[in-house]
């Protein structure tokens, strides 16, 4: 049988470096933790600048739609369309990209309208 002093130093020694081992585990978990959120943070700031310009190309698009069709009292207009909820973002450069042809085609449709009513 061991003394029952030297078990209890035993168990109490084991029980610091469990201690230890636990503070270090949880000091490195926090470090990481950090990170990750710093990672998350620059994500959803890099997102928010992105949204911000993306908002202003468009609305200036719109405006320009706005603009044109602007003394044309046969036609009318309706406020700038929302963002579509089921839209993809990593399909946004090809979403943008099909935002200046179709600009196009409605002003050559709105010049060969507004030619047609002029003759």
């Amino acid at each position: 049988m061991t003394d029952p002093v030297a078990r209890y130093k035993q168990l109490l020694e084991t029980a610091h470096h469990a201690a230890r081992h636990h503070s270090e585990h949880e000091r490195r978990r926090a470090v990481a933790l950090v990170a990750e959120i710093q990672a998350a943070d620059q994500l959803v700031t890099k997102a928010a600048t992105t949204e911000s310009q993306i908002t202003t190309e468009i609305n200036a698009w719109w405006r320009d739609v706005i603009t044109a069709v602007g003394n044309l009292n046969w036609l009318t207009t309706t406020p700038r369309p929302t963002p579509d909820p089921a839209a993809h973002p990593e399909h946004l450069r090809d979403y943008l990209g099909e935002i200046e042809p179709a600009t196009k085609q409605f002003h050559s449709a709105l010049r060969k309208a507004t030619w047609l009513r002029r003759k």
